[in-house]
C-alpha cells in the first residue's frame, strides 16, 4: 500500500466514528484474508458498503469532491457545487467519473438554460437535472430507461427539494416509439439501452419526434443527450424542422463526431468539441459537440 493509500485510509477518521476498524477490513479484505462488506457508523446509524463503494467515497472526500457524508434512512454523498449543498444517494460507483465531470469538468457551463425548458436525454442518477435547476431553467424534463437509475434519480431530485422543477420519467429515446421488455436491476454496462429477453418491466421508448408532440417543449428550449450511443439514431429519426424547437443542443457522443456535426450543421447549427475532462479521451473516440441555433 502506498503512501496516498494510506493517507486516504486515515482521512476517513472525519467520516467514520468507527474508521479504524472499517480500514482494517477493508486491508484485510481487499487482500483476500476476509470477505463481506464493510460496516461503517456514521451520524450514530450503521450502514453496510461494498468494498468498492467503500473506496470510492474515502478517495473522493481526500480529493475534495465529497464534502461531507450524510447517514439516516440513507447515505448521502454531500457536494458542495458553487455555494449549493447537493446530496447524492448511491452515487459512489459514479462520483469520480459521471459526477466530476458534469458539475465540476464544466461539461454543460455552455448551455445558457436559465429560465428555459431543459431536454435532459439520459438523466441517470439525476445529477444533471438538478444541475441544470441549480442554473435556473424553468422546468427539465428527464429521461431515463434503466429502471434501478430511475429509482435514485427520483431519491435525488426529492432529496435535492427539485419535485416542482423536474419532471422524471422512466423511459428511453430512439429510433422507433413503443415498449421494450427489460430487467429491473440490470445496467448492461450502462451502455445505450437496449431491450432484454427477460421481462421485468416493459419501459417506454421515445422518438424525439413524438417526445416533443407529447411534452409540448416550446421554442428555444435546450436539448442535453448522454445516452450511450443512443444519439445516432434519435437526430436521425427527427425532422428538420423540429430541430427549431431547441435553440441550444449539447451531445456526449460515443463513436465520433463528423456525422452528427454534418447533421446538426445542416439545419442551421453552428457547432464546435469539447473534450471530457474527467479523464484523457481523444475527442475523435468520445467528447461533446456543443451546437448553437445561428438564427
Amino acid at each position: 500500500m502506498n503512501a496516498r493509500s494510506l493517507k486516504i485510509l486515515i482521512a476517513s477518521r472525519k467520516l467514520f466514528s468507527n474508521w479504524m476498524l472499517a480500514n482494517i477490513r477493508y486491508i484485510l479484505a481487499k487482500y483476500g484474508l476476509i470477505s463481506g462488506n464493510i460496516t461503517v457508523k456514521c451520524d450514530n446509524n450503521e450502514i453496510s458498503l461494498t468494498l468498492g463503494d467503500y473506496w470510492n467515497i474515502l478517495e473522493e472526500y481526500y480529493s475534495g469532491l465529497i464534502d461531507k457524508l450524510e447517514c439516516n434512512d440513507r447515505i448521502y454523498a454531500i457536494l458542495n457545487y458553487k455555494g449549493y449543498r447537493i446530496r447524492l444517494y448511491d452515487a459512489f460507483s459514479f462520483l469520480n467519473d459521471i459526477v466530476n465531470e458534469n458539475f465540476f469538468g464544466e461539461a454543460y457551463d455552455d448551455l445558457d438554460v436559465n429560465g428555459k425548458t431543459v431536454v435532459d436525454i439520459g438523466a441517470g442518477l439525476g445529477d444533471t437535472a438538478i444541475l441544470f435547476s441549480l442554473k435556473g431553467a424553468r422546468r427539465v424534463l428527464a429521461f431515463e430507461p434503466y429502471p434501478f437509475l430511475y429509482k435514485k434519480a427520483l431519491v435525488n431530485i426529492k432529496a435535492n427539494n427539485l419535485e416542482d422543477r423536474v419532471v422524471l420519467v422512466n423511459a428511453g429515446v430512439g429510433s422507433t416509439d413503443g415498449l421494450v421488455c427489460a430487467e429491473a436491476n440490470e445496467i448492461n454496462g450502462y451502455y445505450y439501452f437496449k431491450p432484454s429477453g427477460k421481462c421485468d418491466i416493459k419501459i417506454k421508448m421515445y422518438t424525439l419526434a413524438s417526445l416533443i408532440r407529447e411534452y409540448d417543449f416550446e421554442e428555444g428550449s435546450i436539448l442535453k443527450m448522454d445516452c450511450e450511443g443512443c444519439e445516432y439514431e434519435v437526430l436521425q429519426s427527427i425532422e428538420p424542422r423540429e430541430f427549431r424547437l431547441f435553440s441550444e443542443i449539447t451531445i456526449e457522443y460515443h463513436n465520433g463526431y463528423n456525422k452528427l456535426v454534418e447533421m446538426l450543421e445542416s439545419v442551421g447549427f453552428k457547432t464546435y468539441i469539447k473534450p471530457i475532462r474527467s479523464t484523457p479521451i481523444p475527442t475523435e473516440k468520445q467528447g461533446y459537440i456543443v451546437a448553437q441555433r445561428l438564427d
